[in-house]
């Protein structure tokens, strides 16, 4: 069983999107990332503090679009893989979700 997020071509070249899901009962706070052809989805939770990454809805990256940053600290993470390159908590990473594309549609994998 899977839940449909959005489609991919209602998501520009580095545009954010939040969602939320439940896991098990829990109902967690995530966000999609186009990258390309492809997507990669976080959960909006920071590894340092357990905040949510963002302080405006679906706002997620730097300026620049390099990297999506903490908006509670500044940590800087990197887009393909969510791991710390800056900040408290260098080293970590976001909890990434396993998304399911098809036919350019994006769904999560329910358990």
């Amino acid at each position: 069983m899977s839940e449909v997020i959005c489609r991919l071509d209602q998501l520009a070249e580095r545009e954010c999107r939040e969602f939320e899901w439940s896991d098990g009962g829990e109902v967690v706070a995530a966000f999609l990332l186009r990258m390309g052809e492809g997507v990669v989805a976080y959960r909006n939770r920071c590894p340092h503090t357990g905040a949510p990454l963002n302080w405006y809805p679906d706002q997620f990256l730097t300026l620049e679009q390099e990297y999506i940053q903490c908006a509670l600290h500044g940590a800087l993470f990197r887009l393909e893989d969510g791991f710390c390159v800056h900040g408290p908590c260098s080293g970590d990473s976001l909890q990434s979700i396993e998304l399911i594309e098809e036919a350019g549609v994006i769904s999560i994998k329910h358990r």
